[in-house]
């Protein structure tokens, strides 16, 4: 057993703290800080890198020391050599009810096995991340939440799925690069971009009261560029023209009604679902909303599930999919519905594309393994063609290129995966999430009677500068707080907060 374990602190960290707050004052759930994590590959990788900057004590569980060494580069873990479902090891680390287990091998029968083997020492958070489409929940048959708890699996994961939902909700929010969903769906938190000739470029906030579709949506924060990179050519290594190894130099703020909107700025906009309708032409004035036809590059797994989805979802659609082997086409045409049309063709060969209709009125998803293919065929897409485009990509450094790059979003599997682990760590003591930038967290909590903000007005209330109040449910009632709303004892407010202002926020409801 090779260990590198975390120095103990004297003080817990924000995030251990608020959990341990939480299940105290709720008696819901007994919490550790301890996490076992089955398999170190690029996803095992990257939730313990996540999970360990937030304070967890890791132990990481995988059958090649290589990738363990590599893991301690990374963060202070302790690791195990060894295979995830042999118990001895669960033994020696004397796993119990109290921690998180997640096993997320490249092998989905490997993870269901681990997760069974984690019931039986009587671990009851267990997740299993899977990758064949017919290992999911579906409610209302057999193979529902009853039977996966049954198999020792409390949460069930398929990657690909987590994708392909969230390409849907791209598709049904044109304009948005990203949106977390609240109160049962009713209300969203979306991030827009501000492209080249918005009519939002040059605005302060406080003017867009008078603009009617923002009268129910309020500015909750804003990821702005200090310097942007010049514009890049094409030839050689993506990565190095784009000098995507060095920080790019962005910051998330709350931001004041006197601040001056930029272009290039993401905005994160919250409000009813039913209230975004139109917002994105204001971000984008050559935003098409309709679209006759989706194009998805890549043969993968992945590829194939998404352009049946797309087809049911939209069967009067036409649906193109490309492949650029000719024996993988051939494949992938015998085992797909007829209606959707499989291309054998380049993925840079935007001539052949749009030939067959690729314009303006079309989706381009690129959903290939390679996502160098990815992000180049979705610039070129958009150069050749103005289609909206969608590019699925691997590595966090391609993540931020959607900021500062012609391509309408950016789908990362690996971080999709991971926000919804955190998710469902912290979903039995409170409804607490990750914004996918990683410098702010949304939080939800029920206002005690004992709180200091009771029935004050909030424009009277001295809240931390570095959050904001993004809703108020009052019972059936949604609220869009503005500075004449009265907070009332048992009202749910949904805040927005950098990560810098959580403990403040924390000693608000903690009657400190």
């Amino acid at each position: 057993m090779s260990v590198a374990r975390k120095n103990k602190k004297d003080t817990k960290t924000i995030r251990y703290k608020l959990l341990s707050f939480l299940a105290d004052k709720e008696n819901k759930i007994e919490t550790s800080n301890r996490v076992v994590i089955v398999g170190a590959g690029q996803v095992g990788l990257h939730i313990m890198e996540r999970l360990s900057g937030e304070g967890y004590d890791i132990i990481l569980i995988d059958g090649s020391e290589e990738m363990l060494s590599k893991s301690r580069e990374i963060a202070n873990v302790a690791t195990i050599v060894g295979n995830g479902c042999d118990p001895e090891i669960y033994s020696e680390i004397k796993l119990n009810r109290k921690d998180v287990f997640l096993a997320v091998t490249d092998s989905d029968e490997t993870n269901l096995v681990a997760c069974n083997i984690a019931q039986t020492y009587g671990c009851r958070t267990k997740i299993a991340r899977v990758r064949q489409p017919f290992y999911r929940s579906i409610e209302n048959t057999n193979l529902n939440s009853e039977f996966w708890e049954k198999m020792g699996v409390q949460v069930l994961f398929n990657q690909d799925w987590l994708t392909i939902n969230e390409i849907q909700h791209l598709i049904d929010n044109p304009g948005t690069i990203d949106t977390v969903f609240l109160n049962k769906d009713t209300v969203q938190i979306a991030a827009y971009k501000v492209k080249p000739g918005s009519l939002m470029t040059g605005r302060r906030l406080i003017g867009l009261r008078d603009v009617p579709l923002f009268e129910n949506i309020l500015v909750v924060a804003v990821n702005s560029f200090e310097a942007r990179p010049e514009k890049p050519s094409f030839s050689g290594s993506l990565k190095k023209k784009f000098n995507l190894s060095e920080e790019v130099n962005s910051r998330t703020i709350i931001p004041k009604g006197d601040y001056k909107i930029s272009e290039g700025d993401l905005l994160y906009l919250a409000g009813v679902r039913s209230n975004f309708s139109g917002i994105g032409t204001l971000f984008g004035p050559n935003l098409i909303k309709d679209f006759t036809k989706i194009f998805i590059l890549g043969g993968s797994i992945l590829s194939r599930q998404l352009a049946e989805h797309l087809l049911r979802t939209y069967p009067k659609k036409k649906i193109f999919l490309m492949e650029s082997i000719k024996k993988d086409a051939f494949m992938v045409s015998e085992s797909l519905d007829s209606r959707i049309h499989v291309l054998l063709t380049s993925p840079h060969d935007m001539d052949s594309l749009m030939n067959e209709g690729l314009d303006k009125f079309s989706i381009y998803i690129a959903a290939s393994k390679d996502e160098d293919d990815n992000v180049l065929s979705c610039l070129l897409a958009k150069e050749k063609s103005m289609a909206r485009t969608i590019s699925i990509v691997q590595s966090n450094t391609y993540s931020r290129l959607v900021k500062y790059l012609d391509i309408d979003a950016i789908v990362s599997p690996k971080s999709l995966l991971v926000e919804d682990v955190l998710r469902a760590l912290r979903h039995n003591v409170y409804d607490v999430l990750s914004a996918k930038e990683h410098d702010a967290e949304i939080l939800e909590f029920v206002v005690p009677e004992s709180c200091a903000l009771v029935n004050q007005r909030l424009r009277e209330f001295r809240f931390p500068g570095n959050a904001i109040i993004a809703f108020v449910f009052r019972g059936e009632e949604i609220i869009i707080p503005r500075g004449e709303v009265v907070v009332k004892a048992g009202d749910h407010l949904v805040i927005f907060s950098l990560k810098s202002a959580i403990e403040e926020v924390l000693n608000i409801f903690q009657g400190k």
